[in-house]
C-alpha cells in the first residue's frame, strides 16, 4: 500500500485529504506543520507528499528545500490558495510533482497522485490544471 503524506495545517483540509485518500487505497498520515513533517519524513519515507506553502512553523518551499537535500525523487504535491508562488524559482528548483490551487479539484488531485505513483512519472513534468 502506497503511503501518501499530508501536510497542511488547516485540519479540514487534512481530514478531507484523508478520507478521500483512503477510500482510494492509500495509506494517509496527516501532520499540521513543516517541522513536523520533516520528522515524519525521516522516521518513514512515504510514496508521495501533498504539501501546503503557508504554515505557522516553517513554510512549504523550506520543506521543498529541505526534503530535496535528502531526497531527490520523492513526488511532491504543492497544494496552496496562493497561486503566484506558481511562479516562484524554489518551486521549480525543487523539481514539484505538480502545483495544485485550493480549492482542490479532488478529483484531478487523486488522478495526478495515480500518475505519480502507478505511472511513475518523473518529478518535474508538471500536470496541467
Amino acid at each position: 500500500m502506497e503511503t501518501v503524506l499530508v501536510v497542511d495545517d488547516d485540519e479540514n483540509v487534512r481530514l478531507l485529504l484523508e478520507v478521500e485518500l483512503t477510500l482510494e487505497g492509500y495509506e494517509v498520515i496527516l501532520t499540521e506543520g513543516g517541522l513536523k513533517a520533516l520528522r515524519k519524513i525521516k522516521e518513514e519515507t512515504p510514496d508521495l507528499v501533498i504539501l501546503d506553502l503557508k504554515m505557522p512553523d516553517i513554510n512549504g518551499l523550506e520543506v521543498l528545500r529541505t526534503i530535496r537535500k535528502e531526497n531527490k525523487e520523492l513526488p511532491i504535491i504543492i497544494c496552496t490558495a496562493y497561486e503566484k508562488i506558481k511562479d516562484d524559482y524554489t518551486i521549480w528548483s525543487g523539481r514539484v510533482a505538480a502545483f495544485l490551487t485550493k480549492p482542490l479539484d479532488l478529483e484531478n488531485l487523486k488522478d495526478i497522485i495515480y500518475e505519480l505513483l502507478h505511472e511513475q512519472k518523473q518529478p518535474g513534468q508538471i500536470p496541467e490544471t
